[in-house]
């Protein structure tokens, strides 16, 4: 009896699990490469000075456990590469991580002399260890504890924009973080593995995701999101989200404007909100809060409700490029 209650049980939870993986298997995502205003406004800004940040931090790398051994091991280790809390390294690192970042986004014109705005500020780090333990009664004799390393890596950047008169265009404030573990059966071999790369080079990549950061706060950028089509029951469905998940957005328009006129509300309400993705892919914003609002109107859907307050946000965010961008043509050399 408990044997077949057992393999029945097993039975329903495979079936189940191939439904649920099998459901997943069919949702069609796109990505679009959405343009985005930066959250402080530069005004008429078009070429930008930097000056090098200032740093401080701090390195506690073994603040947990307080083993003094342990501590002065990994000291040691990063002497010389990352010795004082004011480091040079940082400092140039930073400055030429930012200007690179700036570079690349394209919108502003790095300035070595006289220049509409300049960029200042400081640089904050901290590193922290902790050391856990936890028994595995599972394990080989002798290996019976798992030891675990976790390093917490920060990086905040304070900043400040002021004009060529040194008034304040804005300042604000940005962070990144990211945690690095390493587990093994004995403290020794945590450690070892801890060593292999120095401090300062996990520094510099979260002071680096910092400077990106910093980037989408001043100037305009794009950002790589993600959409997931609607669907029914029908061939056309199928076919046109598998089109437009290989990039073949004409072919995909064709079979949802088929499906417009279907005799099945679902298909028709998948065929409008997908023609409205490729609105919004399309820069058409209008026409797709159009489409996302006729959706909701129809379905009451919550989700489709955050489709139409996205697409409204993100006019509001074209306005506001466009009024800079007069503002920046209008303060150009003639």
């Amino acid at each position: 009896m408990n044997t077949k209650n057992t393999t029945t049980t097993l039975l329903k939870a495979t079936l189940l699990a191939v439904l649920f993986f099998g459901l997943g298997g069919c949702t069609s995502v796109v990505k679009l490469n959405v343009k985005h205003a930066p959250e402080m406004d530069m005004g008429a800004t078009r070429t930008l000075s930097l000056t090098r940040f200032t740093v401080s931090g701090q390195v506690n790398l073994d603040a947990a456990n307080d083993r003094d051994a342990w501590s002065s091991l990994l000291k040691n280790a990063v002497v010389g590469s990352f010795a004082a809390p004011s480091d040079v390294s940082v400092q140039e690192n930073q400055y030429s991580s930012l200007v690179d970042a700036l570079v690349r986004n394209g919108y502003y014109k790095i300035s070595t002399g006289e220049a509409d705005a300049k960029l200042s500020g400081h640089v904050e780090y901290r590193v922290n260890d902790s050391l856990s333990s936890q028994e595995n009664k599972k394990a080989e004799e002798g290996k019976r504890m798992t030891y675990t390393l976790t390093r917490t890596v920060e990086a905040t950047l304070n900043f400040l924009v002021t004009d060529k008169h040194g008034m304040v265009l804005g300042n604000s404030q940005v962070q990144h973080s990211s945690e690095k573990k390493w587990t093994d059966d004995t403290e020794a071999e945590v450690r070892k593995r801890a060593q292999q790369l120095s401090v300062s080079s996990y520094v510099m990549d979260e002071v680096a995701a910092a400077n990106e950061l910093l980037v989408k706060k001043i100037a305009p950028h794009f950002v790589m999101e993600s959409r997931v089509l609607e669907e029914c029951d029908s061939d056309q469905s199928k076919k046109g989200n598998k089109a437009a998940e290989n990039g073949d957005w004409l072919v995909a328009v064709s079979h949802w404007q088929s499906m417009s006129s279907s005799g099945d509300a679902k298909c028709r309400h998948a065929a409008e909100y997908n023609l409205g993705v490729f609105d919004e892919s399309e820069g058409r914003l209008g026409e797709a809060l159009m489409r996302f609002e006729n959706v909701f109107a129809f379905t009451h859907n919550a989700k489709f409700s955050a489709d139409v307050e996205r697409i409204r946000q993100r006019m509001r965010e074209e306005e506001r490029m466009k009024q800079n961008e007069a503002k920046r043509q209008q303060a150009a050399p003639r």
